[in-house]
């Protein structure tokens, strides 16, 4: 009777998706954490997924029609490149960046039909990826004390620059962000504040835990100077106005909007334009000041080089192994002896897809955004609408999708924010009624 009983409950878990949601959860905490243990639990949810619906194929086929378009896509996209495979002259590069990739397959398969209990906990997803995040960057913080505090014999001293590299510091970059690219970290936290943002403006929690969620958000707003990413940093500048625009707009409050942009510009910029990366620029293209190297700015080298080898394989690209090999080839003939040997990529992804993919490859790509803005307006989905405005963004100044960071990050939230994530509807009510 007793493994009768099991039995059912086991088979009621799998048709309500439990097991999903479980290898979901371990999911957005370990992906800020360190990505590198995220590959099994991708597979287990993968095997889970089968499990709970390779009796329902029914079910998970009926899903929206714009669904299945950006599921279409997305695989499209990923067998376009497989199909680089083909011209390419580094094979074992081509298989790994291919493998590297899978999750561009992986998360679409099991979040097109994610199960009732992800769908109804979303929410939860979504704030226990922000925790995470923002544990992770006190952490770094925590690490990045350590390793400033120095003892010799009763005296304590704080110096935050290592004795070798002294123009470094322990609490800027990828000192701070120790085995994590700070780009990544970058766009792990831009999207956990505008959780944060969307929780506190979530009027059906007590005004207490909705400030907790403000306070976190301004807290990782902050750790996005000392991460200096010039591209988060600027993405910051754009995207939160236009949220608060969009927000107090959709509560009836537009008024209110311009207050929370003046004092957000007034705290950020003084400390923004003191951040040392982004005083560099300012300081060439702005200040203009003599003591700043009038050098080229690398990524417009890069840029230069992956437009003039995209030139010559426009319609099929290099293949899918071969991007880094010709950059180095280019920077060699213009005389970038250095960036040659470092093997940079193009630094933007749309020059990526385009290098190894050519013009095909980039349809294909920029019609995964188009089909995502569809769904995000159609939906009135903000947090969707923001998520895609800023992965453009970072894709203007990163090859986002050439790690499993960013690859899993971009492919996850794809796809689980179009099932609703922090939905606007039932805060707006809830705000009505207290306004009424």
């Amino acid at each position: 009777m007793k493994l009768l009983n099991r039995t059912i409950i086991t088979d009621d878990l799998l048709k309500k998706g439990f097991f999903s949601f479980l290898c979901a959860f371990l999911v957005v905490i370990i992906l800020p954490v360190h990505v590198r243990y995220l590959p099994p639990f991708m597979i287990l949810w993968g095997v889970f997924w089968i499990s709970e619906n390779y009796l329902r194929i029914v079910l998970v086929t009926s899903c929206r029609k714009s669904f299945k378009i950006l599921f279409i896509l997305f695989i499209s996209y990923y067998l376009w490149q497989a199909v680089g495979l083909i011209y390419t002259t580094d094979i074992k590069m081509g298989l790994s960046n291919l493998f590297g990739r899978l999750s561009l397959v992986l998360f679409p398969v099991v979040l097109i039909y994610p199960g009732e209990t992800v769908k109804f906990k979303l929410k939860t997803l979504l704030r226990v990826f922000t925790l995470g995040t923002a544990l992770y960057m006190l952490f770094c913080f925590g690490n990045a004390l350590f390793r400033s505090v120095s003892i010799q014999g009763s005296l304590w001293s704080l110096n935050p620059h290592p004795a070798e590299y002294f123009w470094l510091n322990y609490f800027y970059s990828s000192e701070l962000t120790l085995y994590q690219h700070p780009s990544y970290i970058a766009m792990y936290v831009l999207l956990s504040v505008f959780i944060c943002f969307e929780s506190y403006f979530e009027y059906s929690i007590k005004f207490r835990y909705r400030l907790l969620w403000l306070i976190l958000g301004f807290f990782l707003l902050v750790s996005q100077y000392f991460l200096s990413s010039r591209a988060g940093i600027l993405i910051c500048l754009i995207l939160i106005p236009l949220y608060f625009i969009i927000k107090f707009r959709q509560l009836g409050k537009l008024r209110y909007s311009w207050i929370w942009i003046i004092l957000i510009l007034i705290a950020l910029v003084p400390l923004i334009l003191k951040n040392q990366r982004v005083d560099y620029l300012y300081g060439r293209f702005v200040r203009n000041q003599d003591d700043y190297d009038r050098k080229e700015d690398p990524r417009l080298v890069i840029w230069k080089s992956a437009l003039e080898i995209a030139s010559k394989n426009f319609l099929l690209g290099v293949g899918i192994g071969d991007v880094r090999e010709e950059l180095s080839e280019e920077f060699l003939r213009i005389g970038e002896v250095q960036m040659a040997k470092d093997r940079f990529n193009a630094h933007n992804q749309f020059l990526e897809v385009l290098l190894e993919n050519g013009i095909i490859g980039l349809i294909i790509f920029i019609s995964i955004f188009v089909c995502m803005f569809y769904i995000a307006f159609s939906d009135k989905n903000l947090l969707y609408i923001i998520f895609i405005l800023m992965t453009l963004m970072f894709f203007m100044f990163e090859t986002v999708l050439y790690r499993l960071a960013g690859v899993s990050f971009f492919s996850l939230f794809s796809f689980i924010l179009i099932h609703g994530g922090i939905n606007n509807q039932s805060g707006l009510k809830n705000f009505n009624k207290q306004t009424e």
